[in-house]
């Protein structure tokens, strides 16, 4: 089987003129890496530049600056998760059914580096533009959970209940796997999912 390329290696396997966007969505993939293992108050905009072997003026291009890099990781998340919620909720099943499509895709976002640097991201540090990106991202999950939840109880396949404060709970759990996740450790990526969703959901289906 051919080995995978690096996200630093797709780059530059890329066309010199043109493809923007796959070359900023690298960019972003491997600068969430480099914010979860050194902390992005501590990773200056070279070390990102220097990984892909362009200078600093050149990744401009792609980001104005590390926040920027930031808020541009949340709008991939942001518009990712509505399109993720948007399937479901048009999708058919009860509402129980497609609130445990979306958590198991949530949960096996918090296991990759751009979802685990989002969980894990110090909210203190953004810009006040940035912060109004962040609102409004982890609004879309909270809003489009809510509403399979709250059909859910309409359909009866989950209990009458405050769906606000089913999913706060729910995604606290989910987005523990970020912290504290190791893919040598004894479950898989799936199996911690489904067992941190079986127990929420002992408690939640009707």
């Amino acid at each position: 089987m051919d080995r995978l390329l690096s996200p630093v290696e797709q780059f530059h396997a890329l066309p010199r003129q043109g493809n923007f966007e796959e070359k900023r969505a690298l960019i972003l993939t491997e600068a969430a890496r480099l914010f979860v293992e050194q902390g992005a108050h501590e990773t200056p905009l070279s070390d990102i530049a220097t990984l892909f072997g362009i200078s600093k003026p050149a990744l401009y291009h792609y980001a104005k600056s590390k926040d920027d890099i930031i808020a541009q990781i949340l709008v991939a998340a942001r518009e990712g998760n509505r399109d993720m919620l948007d399937h479901f909720q048009h999708s058919e099943g009860t509402g129980l059914e497609k609130l445990r499509g979306a958590l198991e895709i949530y949960g096996e976002s918090m296991t990759t580096d751009v979802g685990r640097c989002l969980a894990m991201i110090q909210v203190s540090t953004f810009s006040e533009e940035t912060l109004v990106v962040h609102r409004d991202t982890h609004r879309v999950l909270l809003d489009g959970l809510t509403e399979i939840i709250a059909e859910g109880v309409k359909d009866g396949s989950i209990k009458p209940c405050r769906p606000q404060i089913a999913v706060f709970t729910i995604l606290q759990a989910l987005n523990g796997i970020a912290r504290w996740f190791r893919e040598d450790g004894e479950l898989s990526q799936e199996q911690v999912t489904q067992q941190i969703i079986d127990l929420f959901f002992e408690g939640l289906a009707a």
